[in-house]
């Protein structure tokens, strides 16, 4: 369940950076508007995938008999202690992608949407790209915790 929340979550970044960002840059604003709520749609998705990785890493730490608080005295706990920091990262990108989707959504003044909407693409693009890094990072943290462990 740890990893299938990692690939859920990877999965939809990698699809929505790959496969539909590049098809909607160049339609018009009814594909840009289909598109703001496929991702207002995914964000359920990250943060059923977040909860899931919490929970099921949360147990595997605790029931794995390496496990000691706050020693990191082999190659596993330090493995562990970056696939935290990891997951603390992704969650903060996390925010800010859920974050940026809303601001997409805010109407401005005159009545249409909010002028800094292309910065604000850019912004979920940049903050999708980091977040897939930071998810295969933690994959290969996950498969090097299983060979040290």
């Amino acid at each position: 369940m740890h990893v299938f929340g990692i690939v859920v979550w990877l999965g939809g970044l990698m699809f929505q950076s790959a496969v539909a960002a590049p098809i909607i840059q160049f339609e018009g604003e009814l594909a840009k508007a289909a598109m703001r709520k496929v991702h207002k749609r995914f964000v359920a998705f990250v943060w059923m995938s977040a909860w899931t990785m919490l929970i099921t890493g949360v147990l595997l730490m605790l029931l794995n008999p390496r496990f000691v608080w706050f020693r990191y005295q082999d190659r596993w706990s330090v493995l562990l202690a970056s696939k935290q920091l990891i997951f603390v990262l992704m969650m903060f990108y996390a925010f800010g992608y859920a974050r940026m989707l809303k601001y997409l959504e805010t109407p401005s003044s005159n009545g249409g949407f909010n002028e800094k909407a292309e910065l604000y693409r850019r912004r979920l693009d940049q903050f999708r790209k980091i977040s897939i890094v930071l998810g295969i990072a933690a994959l290969l943290l996950a498969a090097a915790m299983q060979v040290y462990g």
